[in-house]
C-alpha cells in the first residue's frame, strides 16, 4: 500500500508541474484542495492532504478515491490495479542494460597521488633552481 500511495503522490506532482513537494507549504496544499475540488466535485482538507504528503497519513478510503480520481482513475482500487508492477526476477537469460562499471583498483589511485606529489616537488624545485 505503501508503494501505491508513493506513486499516487508523484502522478499528482507530475499533473501539477510545481515544485518539489517537500517545499510545498500550507497554501500550496489549498491550491491543490481546490485543483482536486474542481475536477473531481469532491472536497479534500488541506491540512489532510499536507499529512498525508509529509508521512503518507490516510484519512480515509474516501480520501485515497478522491485523489485517484483526480489523477483520472475511477478509484483507489482501479489506481491500485493499474499500477500494479509485481515482482521482477532475473534469470541467467536477462541482459543488463548497463555497461558494467570499470573501478580503478585503490593501489593505482594512491600510486597515482604520489607520482603526481613528486612530480610537483621536481617541478617545484627545478622552478628554484632555474630561478
Amino acid at each position: 500500500m505503501f508503494s501505491h500511495t508513493t506513486d499516487l503522490k508523484q502522478q499528482i506532482e507530475r499533473i501539477l508541474h510545481w515544485e518539489q513537494s517537500s517545499h510545498w507549504r500550507l497554501r500550496d496544499f489549498e491550491s491543490l484542495s481546490q485543483l482536486v475540488f474542481l475536477h473531481t466535485n469532491r472536497q479534500v482538507d488541506a491540512r489532510e492532504l499536507q499529512a498525508f504528503w509529509v508521512s503518507s497519513v490516510i484519512p480515509s478510503q474516501s480520501f485515497l478515491d478522491t485523489l485517484a480520481r483526480y489523477a483520472d482513475y475511477s478509484d483507489w482500487n482501479e489506481f491500485c490495479t493499474r499500477n500494479f508492477y509485481g515482482e521482477v526476477g532475473l534469470d541467467d537469460e536477462s541482459v543488463t542494460l548497463h555497461a558494467p562499471m570499470w573501478e580503478i583498483p585503490i593501489k593505482w589511485v594512491i600510486l597515482l597521488c604520489w607520482l603526481s606529489l613528486v612530480a610537483s616537488v621536481l617541478v617545484a624545485i627545478l622552478l628554484i633552481w632555474k630561478h
